[in-house]
C-alpha cells in the first residue's frame, strides 16, 4: 500500500491524526456528502438474516451511488457468526496504540517491549508485530505501513463503545476528542478489564458495510474508475481487516484476509 507521512503529524512532542470515523470538525472539501448525517438504517429490527442485512446495506450504498454487486456473498449472520472476547479486543487495541507510539517517536521499539513484557501483553503481539519492535532501525516503509494500524485501532475503539458511531471511510483518524484511551504510561489492566464488547448486531452490520465498500474500492481500482463516494482505499482496507479480526475470519492477526 502507497502511503504518504504527510497523513502523520507531531505537535507538542504528542502525535495527532487527522479527523477521521469519531468527531469530525470539518467537512472533507471534496466529499460529495457530509457522513456525520449518512448511516444505514439496521434499526428497526434485531437478529437480522444475513440476506436482509445485505438488502439494507445495498439500499444504504445505492442512496450514496456507490456501486454494489448483488451476488456478492453474504456474511455471518448472528446465529453462526463468532466474534473476539472483551479482553482479548482490548488488549489488541493497547497493542496497537503502542505500536503507533513506536512509528511517531513516542517510545523506542526496545521501551514499548519491555512495556508489553511488564504487563503481560508480549505473548498477544503478532510475530510481524514482533518483528517491527525488535527492529533498531525500522525503515520507512515499515513505519507507513505500520502507522495505518490507527485505522484498524480506531475501529476496534469503536467495538469496545470508545465513541458512538464509525463514520464513511474518507477521513483519516483523530483521537483529539476521545476521553477514553489507553494511558501507555501506566499499568493498563485496569482500562483492560473495564471495556465492554459492543451489541454483536451492530458489528455485524459494520462487517457487511466494509465488505461491500471494499468490493466498490477494488472494482474501482482494478477497473482504472473513480474511487466511489471519496472512500480512501487505505482506511477501507484496515478497517475491513479489523472487522474481520473481531468476527474471527482466521485466528491470528498476521493471518486475517480481506476477501472481496
Amino acid at each position: 500500500m502507497e502511503v504518504s507521512m504527510r497523513y502523520l503529524g507531531l505537535i507538542f512532542g504528542h502525535f495527532f491524526l487527522f479527523s477521521c470515523g469519531q468527531n469530525r470538525t470539518k467537512q472533507n472539501e471534496n466529499s460529495s456528502f457530509d457522513s456525520m448525517m449518512i448511516k444505514p438504517d439496521y434499526s428497526s429490527t434485531t437478529n437480522l438474516t444475513g440476506e436482509e442485512r445485505k438488502r439494507r446495506t445495498n439500499e444504504f450504498l445505492k442512496e450514496l451511488k456507490i456501486p454494489t454487486l448483488e451476488h456478492l456473498p453474504l456474511v455471518e449472520d448472528f446465529k453462526e457468526a463468532r466474534f473476539r472476547n472483551d479482553r482479548e479486543v482490548a488488549e489488541r487495541c493497547i497493542i496497537l496504540y503502542g505500536i503507533i507510539f513506536v512509528v511517531h517517536g513516542e517510545a523506542s521499539g526496545e521501551e514499548m517491549t519491555e512495556y508489553l513484557k511488564e504487563f503481560a501483553l508480549w505473548d498477544k503481539v503478532s510475530p510481524n508485530e514482533k518483528k517491527f519492535l525488535e527492529n533498531k532501525n525500522p525503515s520507512d516503509q515499515d513505519k507507513v505501513e505500520h502507522s495505518w494500524k490507527i485505522e484498524s485501532l480506531n475501529v476496534l475503539l469503536w467495538s469496545l463503545n470508545k465513541f458512538d458511531d464509525l463514520e464513511l471511510p474518507i477521513d483519516m483518524c483523530d483521537f483529539e476528542h476521545i476521553e477514553d484511551l489507553p494511558d501507555l504510561s501506566i499499568d493498563p489492566t485496569a482500562w483492560i478489564e473495564k471495556s465492554r464488547l459492543r451489541n454483536k448486531e451492530e458489528i455485524l452490520n459494520q462487517v457487511d458495510l466494509i465488505y461491500r465498500m471494499h468490493w466498490a474500492t477494488r472494482d474501482a481500482e482494478l477497473n482504472n474508475k473513480k474511487i466511489p463516494g471519496d472512500f480512501h482505499p487505505g482506511i477501507v482496507f484496515e478497517r475491513h481487516y479489523a472487522l474481520n479480526w473481531l468476527v474471527m475470519y482466521a485466528d491470528e492477526w498476521d493471518d486475517i484476509t480481506t476477501d472481496t
